[in-house]
């Protein structure tokens, strides 16, 4: 039945130029209106979502966006019973600055968040949005639907992502680079911290790597002791948008909720022409 609905608003448009109406209570919708009432909701999102975590333990306090440990420092974890068997210096520094660096790693995300709703905006203003209608529509263009009865109520947020996710990246590394060079954890930056951990390590494996897989293959393991070498700042960089366009489409999601809960008209005109389609049932 959703998708019936839909139907009926979108073939509204099929036999009508770009202006004509498209609902009815609030006045014409045309194709100018529905990109408009996108980029509206997408900035909502976003400027919604930059607020939240930019704030003290809004990357650290939440268990869904929190930024985990790069994997190759999960891997140093994995490998401490032989560091400290055969350094217990380098095992002592690595034990002591781990857990440092994960809280570093999610201040620097929350640091670098502050200066994300303006890369966003700029991203938002100069996203061409040529299927307005079938975002609207709860489709995300290029995606194929599950059956004919799917609604995608993060379909604005999945295209944004699909379109800018890598010129996001470049405008918001020089940002996090920053924030991740920055003292945010008592004296130490997540950038010195992760340089402290990884140079222990790499020590350990130039004296003493070849001992450790020896001993790792007498006891029936094969273990790699590799140097470690990571770009953090992209990693966190990639996690810390990962977690930014999770609340986005949770913002989404609310606006085609309720649409008429939000003070903007072109909010209230555009999602709340779908939402009426569909009787108010705009969940997936």
């Amino acid at each position: 039945m959703k998708k019936c609905s839909l139907l009926i608003v979108s073939a509204l448009i099929a036999f009508t130029s770009c202006d004509d109406l498209l609902s009815g209570e609030d006045g014409e919708l045309s194709t100018n209106d529905v990109v408009l009432g996108l980029k509206t909701a997408l900035n909502i999102g976003t400027d919604s979502s930059t607020a939240i975590l930019s704030a003290t333990n809004g990357y650290y306090g939440d268990a869904l966006v929190r930024i985990p440990l790069p994997k190759e420092a999960m891997a140093i974890k994995e490998k401490m019973d032989y560091v400290r068997d055969y350094s217990s210096t380098a095992a002592n520094v690595i034990d002591s600055k781990m857990d440092d660096l994960i809280l570093a790693i999610n201040r620097s995300a929350e640091e670098a968040a502050k200066y994300a709703d303006t890369i966003f905006s700029n991203a938002i203003a100069d996203l061409s949005i040529v299927d307005g209608l079938q975002i609207l529509n709860g489709e995300v263009p290029g995606e194929s639907l599950k059956s004919a009865a799917d609604f995608d109520s993060l379909a604005a947020t999945k295209y944004l992502k699909n379109k800018t996710y890598n010129s996001l990246v470049d405008a918001y590394a020089p940002k996090m680079n920053n924030a991740l060079g920055k003292k945010l954890v008592g004296n130490a930056s997540a950038t010195s911290l992760w340089n402290e951990i990884t140079s222990n390590y790499n020590g350990f494996v130039t004296q003493y790597g070849d001992a450790a897989r020896l001993a790792a293959k007498i006891a029936g393991k094969d273990i790699a002791f590799n140097e470690v070498n990571t770009d953090i700042g992209e990693y966190v960089t990639e996690k810390a948008l990962d977690g930014l366009f999770l609340k986005v489409g949770d913002q989404e999601k609310a606006i085609r909720k309720n649409p008429f809960q939000w003070a903007s008209d072109i909010i209230k005109k555009v999602f709340g022409s779908v939402y009426e389609a569909l009787g108010g049932n705009t969940d997936e």
